[in-house]
């Protein structure tokens, strides 16, 4: 087993030893490094999205006066972003000589296209591990909820959560059955009445059985996955004080989880989603808002630091 890191964070260059389609809009990306500080389900990484190059000597460039200094930095001149892409952990496995991580992220801009053409061998330089991750709670049964980009950080904590002998049921919601950064197994077909099968491959290999849900209707229950949810709550008699659920994907998602479990009393932990533009707390640009003692009964907690994992009572909607 290699020797863990003494960092908490850290910045650190992986190489690329797999970059493959998972979708339509997502890919799946594993990155192997030497050694990396420990980490936990919830937390996430920023990804530099550009070349890992080393530090440049300062160089001289005409500068005429009356006139703007002549751009010269890759994130100026070409199409390389300056901002790191914050992206969750979706599975961590320690080896004798080394660390595997996986990333799985959605193709929306600049960014996170240059990472999906990533290939094996390549560099590519992280800053993690960062923000506070789930904390397990003593119930027997666990039902985590992933909305679309939320869905790959609860691969990791139904790995972590089954490891710790907990029972673990999926929710999995997409926009369409095409948008499912999942593999559907050959044993067992999604539910369209919402009730768990061992229907994906990668939360099945995790002892965990699966609800999909679709928005259009073309795989697995027709609707949100927070329906699903309710739904199987109600048909399966979850006893009182057996269930904790754990969420992450949009924030209506979100709120409607929150909107059922305060109610009904179920411990429930949900990852926020926020632009992030440092991760280390220094831009204050993620905040949100959460309960407190002071006479206007809110204040501001950063998602990057603070969180983005918090506890369904703190926030306020």
């Amino acid at each position: 087993m290699a020797v863990p890191t003494t960092k908490s964070k850290g910045i650190f260059t992986a190489g690329v030893l797999a970059n493959r389609p998972a979708c339509a809009d997502h890919f799946a990306l594993l990155l192997r490094l030497a050694e990396f500080p420990p980490t936990q389900p919830g937390q996430f990484v920023n990804i530099r999205c550009g070349r890992v190059e080393p530090i440049l000597k300062p160089t001289e460039f005409e500068w005429r006066p009356g006139s703007l200094p002549p751009p010269h930095q890759p994130e100026t001149v070409g199409r390389q972003p300056l901002l790191r892409r914050p992206i969750s952990l979706a599975g961590r496995r320690d080896l004798d000589d080394g660390v595997e991580l996986e990333i799985i992220h959605r193709v929306v801009g600049v960014g996170t296209a240059w990472l999906a053409g990533l290939k094996a061998g390549e560099p590519v330089d992280i800053l993690g591990p960062l923000g506070q991750g789930f904390r397990p709670v003593d119930r027997p049964l666990a039902a985590v909820v992933g909305g679309g980009s939320g869905i790959p950080p609860m691969l990791y904590l139904a790995e972590a959560l089954a490891a710790a002998g907990k029972k673990v049921v999926a929710f999995a919601g997409a926009r369409s059955g095409a948008s499912l950064p999942l593999t559907i197994g050959a044993h067992d077909l999604p539910s369209q009445a919402g009730w768990p099968t061992l229907c994906t491959a990668e939360f099945a290999a995790r002892g965990a059985a699966t609800v999909i849900t679709t928005d259009d209707g073309s795989l697995g229950f027709p609707g949100l996955v927070s329906q699903a949810l309710q739904g199987w709550i109600e048909r399966s008699s979850v006893a009182q004080g057996e269930l904790a659920v754990y969420a992450c994907g949009p924030n209506p998602m979100m709120q409607a989880v929150a909107g059922l479990c305060l109610p009904a009393g179920i411990p429930c932990q949900l990852s926020l989603e926020r632009h992030m533009a440092c991760g280390l707390g220094a831009c204050q640009g993620c905040v949100c808002k959460v309960k407190d003692d002071s006479p206007q009964g809110w204040k501001y907690k950063l998602v990057c630091k603070d969180g983005p994992v918090f506890d369904v009572g703190e926030i306020c909607w």
